[in-house]
């Protein structure tokens, strides 16, 4: 914004900058959450602060690839919802597309159904469905 004074060019096309949005902000969100997660601390930075930990069910770190699946379940809502902003936006004020509504759909009811699913449970469903437990911790982790 600040290079093109507030008026940055856009893209050619939604899925160019469904591309570009999903390798600049999701990859690196989604890396960083599984890397943090099956680190030592088995915490990303915030959950650290929290004094929470991210676990197997058998008390164990989490592998980097069993990190990697549950961040990336965690974020398809998101995506869903980035698709459906960049149409909207690329839509010139055009009808919204009939096929929007199912992203539209899962980037509002995904997150609902998991908190939904926290409150009843204890556990998102990508963390039962990845056997991961998040609890709070006073202790350090073992390495």
């Amino acid at each position: 914004m600040t290079a093109t004074d507030g008026k940055p060019s856009r893209f050619s096309g939604p899925w160019i900058a469904q591309t570009v949005g999903f390798l600049l902000a999701t990859v690196p969100f989604t890396l960083y959450f599984a890397l943090c997660e099956s680190s030592y601390w088995q915490a990303s930075v915030g959950k650290r602060v929290a004094k929470i930990q991210v676990r197997n069910r058998s008390d164990e770190r989490l592998s980097f690839q069993r990190a990697l699946i549950r961040n990336a379940i965690k974020f398809v809502p998101w995506e869903f919802g980035h698709t459906m902003a960049q149409h909207a936006f690329y839509s010139d004020n055009n009808a919204f597309p009939i096929w929007l509504w199912g992203p539209a759909l899962i980037s509002m009811i995904g997150p609902l159904w998991w908190a939904m699913s926290i409150f009843t449970s204890g556990d998102a469903p990508y963390d039962r469905w990845t056997d991961v437990k998040v609890e709070r911790s006073n202790e350090a982790p073992d390495r």
